[in-house]
């Protein structure tokens, strides 16, 4: 099922010429109902009880969200609260809460290799018009360099040293694939991240991920099928000359399908991990 993601990429693709240029960095404002997989990682500080919107993902079903390992450096699991079904990253839709997380086992924080991992939501999230899942690419299934996918997020317009705000209503991009040695060359000299060929790098001039949008999905068709290509992972510099960085998806796809396991009893409202086929 490719809902109403790929209408709006084409949509995107011949408007973003027009598009204002203050958003996710450079995107648009979009409703949930464009993108029903979103899902926002609401995170509390108990000591100054503030909520902060730390990271994103996207649901692969309606009992999982694949985002960074990363998200979870140095945070408690009971402070997070998991949103979907809301265009607003702090209210609306449905809430859950985390039951158990798991790690790829190979995840290196201080270069952020196999920066992924699979959170079981504790109450899990029924599908509806505003909740739907992303199917997984198939192992080892590759996007052509050039091609564009839709980014989400809720995450701030720049940086907040510029300052920069975090934004209430779900934002939307397209950054377009750029070729592994164009990446590998540009961060030869970035000691924080390991580009390797389990990594995507997308582009596009002024747009871009930016902070608080760890996690968002990348999608693009595969086999007709609107599909979770990358999540992001690393960024340097909002909307920068530099290629945002997404953990490939396609690299781990039978590392999730044999871990991100769904209770038996289960009915049609609520659906389980699939790949795109």
């Amino acid at each position: 099922m490719v809902w109403k993601v790929l209408s709006f990429a084409v949509a995107v693709i011949y408007a973003v010429s027009a598009a204002p240029q203050s958003r996710i960095t450079g995107g648009d404002q979009v409703d949930i109902t464009d993108v029903p997989y979103m899902a926002a990682l609401v995170y509390h500080y108990p000591r100054i009880n503030l909520r902060i919107q730390r990271c994103v993902g996207p649901l692969i079903s309606s009992y999982h969200v694949l985002t960074t390992a990363f998200c979870f450096n140095g945070a408690v699991l009971e402070n997070f609260t998991i949103r979907a079904g809301s265009t607003l990253s702090l209210s609306g839709g449905v809430t859950s809460t985390i039951q158990h997380l798991i790690k790829n086992p190979g995840f290196v924080s201080e270069t952020l290799l196999n920066d992924i991992a699979i959170v079981f939501v504790k109450e899990p999230f029924r599908i509806s018009n505003v909740i739907r899942s992303l199917r997984l690419p198939p192992q080892g299934f590759e996007i052509p360099d050039g091609r564009s996918g839709i980014v989400s997020g809720w995450g701030f317009d720049k940086e907040r040293v510029d300052g920069g705000t975090q934004h209430e209503y779900l934002q939307s991009v397209l950054l377009r694939k750029v070729t592994q040695r164009v990446c590998t060359e540009t961060y030869a000299n970035n000691s924080n991240v390991t580009v390797t060929d389990s990594v995507y790098c997308a582009t596009e001039t002024n747009k871009g991920v930016c902070f608080g949008d760890s996690g968002a999905p990348m999608v693009a068709p595969v086999y007709s099928t609107a599909a979770l290509i990358g999540i992001s992972s690393y960024y340097q510099g909002c909307g920068s000359t530099y290629p945002d960085i997404f953990t490939r998806v396609d690299r781990y796809s039978n590392w999730i399908m044999e871990n991100a396991v769904a209770p038996s009893a289960r009915s049609l409202e609520f659906d389980t991990p699939r790949i795109a086929n």
